[in-house]
């Protein structure tokens, strides 16, 4: 060996053996932080059960608020329709509160969606129970939504026969005529209900087409399973999908029925206008407390999560 190759090895045995010792002083960290005792977890669980009640609460407050708000919006809308003077200002409101209600829908419907598959792979530390009272919360919403767009397509006047041209009079030189107004406001506000109603047609088509898929899922999962309990859930499950296809098909033909099922008075220009601006100012207020409130629903989500999780560490403890 020569005395560079000599020198190579020593320098690499001398850096091994340095890396070896301790620096004076030097402590090894340690692996693992100690696990909490019985006593904090107590106090975590405390702790974490006020936020849980606290986000629950301001929750139903939140949700109370918006129902009872949506529900003067419709109510209003269903008592009113368009005079020649105000067009088809109020059968546009109507549209509008409708595509609105849906959107809600459809945001319900992935809530629901989320917890569902939530129940076949569990993410979060929650309970069977309340993964099941979200759903059925969020299937009473969806049903009331749905209610609601019916009621508003229920009062949109129905179509009337009306000729085009009225008599304003005559002479030796003949009959004048005059289009007629009634006629005109009639094909506007029926291209407008002509247009919502289809708009609901084809939500329902797409609900429907939706619960057929969840429904022929749930036959295969019944199939591919032995358990008895899970056969029994997923049982109930079937028959709630197959009872909502039923009354989705039902809402769906009542949607094609004549309208003008709900008494309405008619309002002139400026009583729209104002009515107009007052959802408008409503809608944006909704618009808020909607995204706090589904704000909130997302934090209780963990918070509960959390809570569970602290629950089952300090039940280990105890064991």
């Amino acid at each position: 060996m020569n005395f560079q190759s000599l020198r190579s090895v020593l320098v690499l045995a001398t850096t091994l053996f340095a890396a070896a010792i301790p620096t004076v002083g030097q402590t090894k960290a340690p692996s693992t932080a100690p696990s909490p005792t019985p006593e904090q977890l107590k106090s975590w669980i405390t702790i974490r059960q006020q936020r849980v009640d606290l986000l629950r609460n301001e929750i139903k407050q939140i949700d109370s608020r918006l129902e009872t708000r949506l529900d003067v919006i419709v109510d209003t809308l269903k008592t009113v329709s368009d005079s020649k003077d105000s067009k088809t200002k109020v059968a546009r409101m109507k549209e509008e509160t409708g595509k609105r209600l849906v959107k809600t829908i459809e945001y319900y419907n992935q809530k629901r969606a989320a917890l569902k598959e939530e129940m076949r792979n569990p993410r979060l530390s929650l309970t069977a129970e309340e993964k099941r009272a979200m759903i059925a919360v969020f299937d009473e919403r969806i049903e009331k939504r749905t209610r609601q767009v019916l009621a508003l397509n229920k009062s949109m006047p129905p179509h009337e026969e009306h000729e085009r041209y009225r008599t304003t009079g005559g002479g030796w030189w003949g009959t004048e005529y005059e289009r007629n107004e009634e006629y005109d406001q009639n094909r506007r506000i029926t291209s407008h209900s002509n247009k919502q109603r289809d708009a609901i047609v084809k939500q329902f088509d797409v609900s429907i087409a939706r619960l057929d898929q969840q429904a022929r899922s749930l036959k295969t999962q019944i199939s591919q399973t032995k358990d008895t309990l899970q056969q029994q859930t997923l049982g109930e499950e079937l028959a709630k999908t197959q009872a909502l296809i039923a009354e989705r098909r039902k809402q769906r033909s009542e949607t094609l029925t004549p309208y003008g099922e709900t008494p309405t008075h008619t309002v002139a220009l400026k009583e729209a206008t104002d009515l107009d601006k007052a959802i408008q100012t409503e809608g944006n207020d909704l618009r808020r407390d909607f995204t706090t409130l589904f704000q909130r629903y997302n934090t209780l989500l963990t918070e509960l999560s959390t809570l569970h999780a602290t629950e089952n560490a300090l039940a280990a403890k105890s064991r």
